[in-house]
């Protein structure tokens, strides 16, 4: 039996295409799951003992950085984590809206700012929006923006330092429900 050279070619081209166009866009385009990112609602900044460095090199990571509260006026408490991956023992800074909070990490220690209780006396940001922040190790400083969360998601209530009425929480997500709204 004679195959045909020409099918056998348009097979081969189709393939090749097929296999071009699965993987060319991860030649031209980062692959958006390779990036290092906060992985729930918190925010994250990297402070390097050198500037130059590589990313093996000593430093320290911020992660999950937010802060629960009702209001910009009354108090919060810190959540998220850091991580000193380096080999000496680091003073950390954390400045949130002006206000200093300090961590002393033993070489290579993850401090779980969820099993601490570190709370902010007055946030200074609403509920929502990002607080301006500084993180400083090294002698080094690396600002970013700082989570403000409200504790109406139930994730959140046992980190306020308050107690939460739920049903104000979420009065007023019932109060208007867009075009769909029931008039009684």
């Amino acid at each position: 039996m004679k195959v045909n050279n020409t099918r056998r070619n348009v097979f081969a081209g189709l393939a090749v295409a097929a296999i071009l166009g699965t993987t060319g866009c991860s030649v031209v385009n980062p692959q958006a799951t390779t990036f290092e990112y906060a992985p729930s609602d918190g925010t994250q900044t990297t402070v390097a003992g050198d500037e130059a460095a590589d990313a093996n090199s000593d430093h320290v990571r911020l992660v999950n950085i937010g802060v629960i509260t009702n209001s910009a006026d009354e108090p919060g408490r810190l959540m998220g984590s850091i991580d000193n991956r380096s080999d000496s023992n680091q003073t950390v800074d954390l400045e949130i809206n002006n206000q200093t909070l300090s961590f002393s990490l033993d070489a290579g220690e993850i401090l779980k700012l969820d099993d601490e209780e570190v709370i902010v006396d007055s946030v200074g940001t609403e509920p929502g929006l990002l607080a301006e922040g500084v993180a400083s190790a090294f002698g080094n400083e690396s600002e970013f923006n700082v989570s403000v969360l409200p504790p109406t998601l139930e994730e959140y209530r046992e980190l306020y330092p308050g107690d939460v009425d739920v049903e104000e929480q979420i009065e007023h997500l019932y109060e208007f429900q867009g075009q769909h709204h029931d008039e009684e």
